[in-house]
């Protein structure tokens, strides 16, 4: 659902992307797109790729926006990638 400028839903979901903003560990890229889809009218909790949770309920957009990108665990779950590439047998290790 989009919400009108200057409703009180519009209102709220600006609260709850501060929010987000100040909990939420997430890159300058993942902050201006969701930013942008907030300040659009949409709520935080939704996505405009439909993408569900395991229990049915609709994903939020910074989740959806993170496994489009190819990753799930925040901005530094791409590291997390890489760490365990490093531990495999095809990655030369340097001492």
């Amino acid at each position: 659902m989009k919400y009108a400028k200057g409703s009180i839903d519009y209102k709220v979901n600006l609260v709850s992307l501060h929010e987000m903003e100040e909990v939420v560990p997430m890159t300058s890229y993942e902050r201006a797109r969701l930013r942008n889809w907030v300040k659009d009218g949409h709520d935080v909790e939704s996505n405009p790729w439909n993408y569900l949770n395991d229990d049915g309920s609709e994903m939020n957009y910074l989740q959806c926006l993170r496994i489009l990108n190819g990753y799930s665990h925040g901005p530094l779950g791409f590291l997390g990638i890489l760490r365990s590439l490093e531990m495999g047998p095809f990655w030369p290790r340097t001492h």
